[in-house]
């Protein structure tokens, strides 16, 4: 369990407003980097201008969405153009569940999955972890949603989304405890730019946006707008 699920910033006292998914991030990412050594603040600012550049692949609106099957939390396949014969589906990519921004996304997103649902949508999140940790990430989260391992990276690389992080930035990965080489079924140093699509019942993208900015995620509002407009009626796609 990461520190930002034990903190009563982010898990506020009952009748107090819960903070928004973007206070929650940038609550926390002050607070990382007040508490952390000067060297490593630095190199965190370092990864952050190497994020900022990544995702130059990444698939754009109306583009036809990737078909992939990967197994869940469950080890069960899962084939997105089946759950896309149903209804709107939306791809959530995360880094891994070492990710404190990206687990405050996941948790805000079991708390819109019922809105999303109510507007035909489904969601499948993508890790590029084995099985275990996936299934690790949606029982510590209590997520009702899937979580896909994409061990190899074949979902992360058709969206455009799978990126090497750089030699100069592996060292505060490892001081942090994050193994990235030890989450990744391939072994190799690469993790998803966290990145947010939906994908329409035609086939196509009807929202593509990638987060280069650590301490940003796209709320889940947003997204869910951009699944209202696939129904009859709606304009058909976002940006």
């Amino acid at each position: 369990m990461d520190v930002s699920q034990q903190d009563p910033r982010y898990y506020p006292r009952a009748g107090r407003r819960k903070p928004s998914l973007a206070e929650q991030l940038a609550t926390f990412h002050a607070a990382m980097l007040a508490r952390m050594t000067p060297g490593d603040a630095a190199a965190v600012r370092h990864y952050e201008q190497s994020v900022a550049t990544a995702g130059a692949g990444l698939l754009a609106v109306g583009d036809a969405a990737p078909d992939f099957t990967l197994p869940d939390q469950h080890g069960r396949p899962v084939r997105l153009s089946d759950r896309m014969a149903l209804g709107p589906v939306v791809l959530v990519f995360i880094r891994g569940g070492w990710c404190p921004f990206c687990t405050m996304m996941l948790r805000a997103w079991a708390d819109a999955a019922p809105s999303l649902h109510d507007a035909g949508g489904d969601l499948l999140a993508v890790s590029p972890q084995p099985v275990p940790a996936c299934g690790g990430v949606a029982e510590c989260n209590l997520l009702p949603y899937p979580v896909l391992s994409d061990g190899d990276g074949i979902a992360a690389t058709a969206y455009g989304v799978d990126w090497d992080v750089p030699a100069a930035d592996r060292p505060l990965h490892q001081r942090l405890g994050h193994d990235i080489l030890a989450g990744r079924a391939d072994g190799r140093w690469r993790a998803p730019l966290p990145a947010v699509f939906v994908a329409g019942m035609d086939g196509r993208i009807a929202l593509a946006h990638a987060d280069r900015v650590l301490a940003c995620r796209l709320d889940p509002a947003t997204v869910v707008g951009a699944v209202r407009a696939l129904a009859p009626g709606g304009n058909g796609h976002a940006t």
